[in-house]
């Protein structure tokens, strides 16, 4: 064997998609156990679900492709495992004599035609009625005893190496239908993990990222975000409760959505600052003028700017926010901007 079983093991652990797998490993296996041909099958049915690979490449004509299709079934090893579900390594010889195989149509229209006189093959788990084939193929010495061990020794490895090749290539296809559906909506969402560290986000997400939501370091969140999440995990605070953050132009409401425990989070952008909205602030008992003047301030802005944006002086500003403070029973712009967030149902960071 040119490589041990720990290498083996390794690189195989170290391939970080389905189609990485599957390419891949006969690369591996052909280090492993020498072999002039190792392929990758996964046989259906269906011959349109049906996958093959090699290493090395093997140059076969489409009329070799159709007949394999055809007779496959007739290879004793993938008849025994289609029956019992043992995909531990087996030759064709343990099987059939020399004559016996030599006298299969699969040996004169297949396998004959590509010098593969001897055959070991295992299996890995598979839903019916797709079987996963790795079949090691020599022609001039069968497989000894001591190389099909160290095959049935290496399978559950693979079997595991190809699982999470597996579930990388099903998250990878979730994400990527996740931010379509999501962009095509317009929603922001952030997915992260507890560290800070970002698993997904919308292009809207992304946008954010660049500016007041991100950190120094790409793929990360700002650590007054990052420690944020953690205080509302350390304090249990519901989802129904929004996390609100400065930005560049005011504050940003996150909805936080909690994975399984440990798991990532899901942050959704609210559209309109969680309804921090005129007619929401009217119903504490304000005029119009003063419940859009107190939104301003509780959106972070200030005098000049709460001005600008309602077309007024600010000394006509600061009398309507008087007004406000007068009906609410606050002393000043920060208890005020707390009841008006209190009311759309925001508890500020203390």
């Amino acid at each position: 064997m040119s490589v041990s079983l720990a290498e083996l093991i390794g690189n195989a652990h170290a391939f970080e998609d389905l189609d990485d797998f599957r390419n891949g490993i006969p690369v591996l296996l052909r280090e492993f156990v020498p072999a002039d041909v190792v392929s990758y099958n996964e046989m259906d049915d269906d011959p349109v679900g049906s996958w093959w690979t090699t290493d090395p490449v093997l140059e076969v004509t489409p009329e070799l492709v159709d007949a394999f299709r055809e007779l496959a079934g007739e290879n004793p090893v993938l008849a025994y495992m289609r029956r019992t579900r043992d995909g531990r390594p087996y030759r064709i010889s343990d099987f059939l004599s020399r004559a016996e195989y030599h006298r299969l149509p699969l040996y004169r229209e297949f396998y004959g035609k590509i010098d593969a006189e001897y055959q070991c093959a295992f299996s890995l788990p598979s839903r019916p009625p797709v079987v996963i084939g790795l079949a090691l193929t020599r022609a001039r010495t069968d497989f000894t005893d001591r190389e099909v061990t160290g095959l049935a020794a290496a399978r559950p490895h693979l079997i595991q190496a190809y699982r999470n090749a597996e579930l990388a290539a099903a998250r990878e296809a979730t994400i990527a239908a996740l931010e379509a559906g999501l962009e095509q909506v317009g929603t922001a969402v952030i997915v992260v993990d507890r560290h800070g560290r970002v698993d997904l986000a919308t292009p809207a997400g992304r946008r954010l990222l660049d500016g007041p939501l991100g950190g120094e370091s790409p793929g990360r969140l700002a650590p007054t975000v990052a420690a944020a999440l953690a205080a509302r995990r350390e304090a249990a605070t519901p989802a129904t409760e929004p996390l609100v953050v400065e930005g560049l132009d005011g504050r940003i409401s996150l909805r936080v959505l909690g994975g399984p425990e440990g798991g990532s989070e899901m942050l959704v952008i609210e559209p309109d600052v969680s309804g921090l909205s005129v007619p929401a602030l009217e119903a504490l008992g304000l005029t119009p003028r003063q419940a859009e003047a107190l939104r301003w301030l509780a959106l972070g802005r200030r005098g000049p700017e709460v001005a600008k944006a309602m077309g007024i002086s600010p000394r006509t500003v600061e009398k309507h926010l008087q007004g406000a403070y007068s009906k609410l029973g606050v002393r000043g712009a920060s208890e005020a901007a707390a009841t008006a967030w209190a009311a759309v149902g925001v508890r500020l960071p203390g």
